[in-house]
């Protein structure tokens, strides 16, 4: 499918970002810090706004960054191993911006606490983290760090606000962060084209090794834009003002105030002349951005072949982000059409009580060509729903567990309803075990359940007073465990069973009771296992004929007496 992309809206986001309060209120809070103790080292930090926004202001310790652009790998340290996926198992993070974090460590763990318990409070205040050059780099590492322990889903999201900031890490600690469909948002990243501080870790011999993450907002003097395309503004980064004096001392800062000042007057009034022939609207507002920030002169006449190249890698950019929003579109469309699927295996489970065997037994015998037809349905739910988890897999863990509820109780019901007809074919076919080691339970059943576990934890049980007539087995492994004590009741009819397997296989009963109590008590269960040629009274008329008339206990009594024929009706006293 083919993406036409009518615009592109840096400058309008430049424009938006330069009049927010949030950002003068950020850089407000960096010259109040540098005030504090004008005639000492600055500290580390200082809480400028104690209310609502809370506002941090990192400082900028004395000593320059030139000539410490070395990276170390995240496996040196600890504190970030949060970020890691499988596809990205390790990162690397600026030597000297890790050291300054791990020497302060006690400070920023104490700062960390008190913002996680705003957080959490009933009445949380906005958090702007923000800091100049070197406290920029900390700023981030601080935020990074105290969104491992926030849910976005219930709290607001910090604002990581940096100026004159250098990259902070390279290629994978990118991927990483880019992994948290939300987190990119916390950051905003301000530079000037005349700022040399956040190129000093660009040399010859690191240039393409750092990455950038988040939005970054380019200044010039003719104006800014803001752009998320991490190629475009590293391609900045190494060559605006590369023919500037490189004597600039990052521990005075660079002038950012006057410069966002400018910028909010020019806003409102800045036209920017169209350069050549007429263009597409993409094509035209990218030209906008690079003449608002200085990449093209407003005197040139003609687009130089570099910029042609700026140009066209801009809008892939735009593309790809248009496809991306594009998926999300068509991820919820594709859950609908599972619906349809579902829908059919709905009406084949109210079948299947009609033939007075149930939805397990009717699909794992296969009489007529309507089971047949089911098969197809089932099939395709799991090929979706084994493509779905594994993309899920590959989440940071953090955001695997925030990962949006309709889609896990979807998975949830899925696993519900699909998994049982799973098993009838597994043990149709002969299998055994099959939640063990040994057998050959589908991994992302596996990991549905896993997941849902960590989100609704222990209160996923159904009311008592509700009916159960219509809900699906909460164990979708629990056909798995008949079909075991089915197989535990053929070893003790064995008389060729040694005494080892009888005991064991009697043991396995006796525990299998248990579990159906369990399930009974919770209304865990479909009335329909009670269904007279169901799997689950086959495994109760060949297990009272083993234990004899003698043997007793709650279940064989709820059993003998007829009293699980309450159980649809709610009135099962256990």
């Amino acid at each position: 499918m083919t993406f036409q992309i009518q615009f592109s809206s840096g400058l309008e986001l430049g424009n938006f970002v330069v009049n927010s309060d949030l950002v003068h209120q950020a850089w407000c809070a960096i010259e109040q810090q540098r005030q504090i103790n004008p005639n000492a080292e600055p500290s580390l930090y200082n809480k400028i706004q104690p209310e609502n926004p809370i506002v941090i202001a990192f400082g900028t310790p004395l000593g320059s960054l030139q000539g410490q652009e070395g990276l170390v790998s995240s496996r040196d340290f600890t504190h970030f191993e949060f970020l890691c996926n499988k596809s990205n198992p390790v990162f690397c993070i600026n030597e000297a911006a890790i050291k300054l974090f791990q020497s302060h460590y006690s400070d920023l763990l104490v700062l960390k606490n008190k913002l996680v318990s705003n957080c959490k409070s009933k009445s949380p205040s906005l958090i702007i983290i923000t800091g100049q050059s070197v406290g920029g780099i900390v700023a981030t590492l601080f935020t990074l760090w105290l969104l491992e322990d926030l849910d976005l889903s219930k709290s607001k999201r910090p604002l990581c606000i940096t100026f004159g900031s250098p990259l902070v890490g390279d290629e994978h600690l990118q991927k990483c962060v880019l992994k948290f469909s939300t987190w990119k948002s916390c950051f905003l990243h301000i530079f000037s084209d005349q700022d040399h501080t956040p190129k000093i870790f660009m040399s010859q011999n690191t240039t393409g090794a750092y990455k950038p993450f988040g939005t970054f907002l380019l200044c010039s003097a003719s104006g800014c834009a803001c752009s998320e395309n991490p190629e475009f503004i590293l391609e900045q980064f190494v060559t605006t003002n590369s023919h500037s004096a490189q004597t600039q001392d990052p521990n005075l800062g660079f002038p950012y105030g006057q410069i966002l000042e400018d910028l909010k007057r020019k806003a409102l009034c800045n036209v920017f002349e169209s350069i050549g022939g007429e263009r597409d609207p993409l094509q035209t507002s990218i030209i906008t951005q690079l003449l608002a920030i200085g990449v093209v002169p407003q005197s040139q006449k003609q687009i130089s072949a570099e910029n042609n190249h700026l140009i066209e890698m801009m809008k892939e950019h735009e593309t790809r982000i248009a496809i991306e929003m594009k998926k999300f579109l068509i991820f919820d469309m594709k859950l609908n059409e599972m619906k349809v699927h579902m829908a059919f295996l709905e009406r084949y489970k109210k079948e299947g009580r009609r033939r007075k065997t149930g939805y397990y037994d009717t699909y794992k015998n296969q009489w007529d060509q309507t089971d047949k037809k089911n098969e197809e349905h089932k099939k395709t739910l799991l090929n979706y729903w084994e493509n779905s988890v594994s993309e899920v897999e590959n989440m940071p863990p953090i955001e695997r567990a925030q990962f949006r509820i309709r889609w896990l109780f979807a998975g949830t019901t899925y696993r519900r309803m699909v998994e049982p007809l799973h098993i009838a074919e597994y043990y149709k076919d002969g299998g055994q075990n099959y939640q063990t080691e040994e057998g050959k339970r589908p991994k992302h059943f596996i990991l549905l359940e896993q997941w849902v576990k960590t989100v609704q934890g222990p209160k996923d049980i159904p009311s008592r007073r509700r009916t159960v007539d219509s809900i699906l087995n909460k164990d979708s492994c629990f056909w798995a465990h008949v079909e075991e004590a089915l197989i535990s009741c053929n070893t003790l009819k064995d008389e060729e069973s040694s005494s080892i397997e009888r005991e064991s296989s009697l043991q396995k009963l006796k525990e299998f009771e248990g579990y159906v109590l369990d399930s009974l008590k919770n209304c865990a269960v479909n009335p329909e296992i009670f269904l007279e040629r169901s799997s689950f009274m086959q495994w109760w008329n060949k297990y009272q004929v083993i234990m004899g008339s003698y043997y007793s206990s709650s279940l064989t009594k709820l059993m003998k007496n007829g009293t699980y024929l309450q159980y649809s009706e709610g009135k099962l006293n256990l």
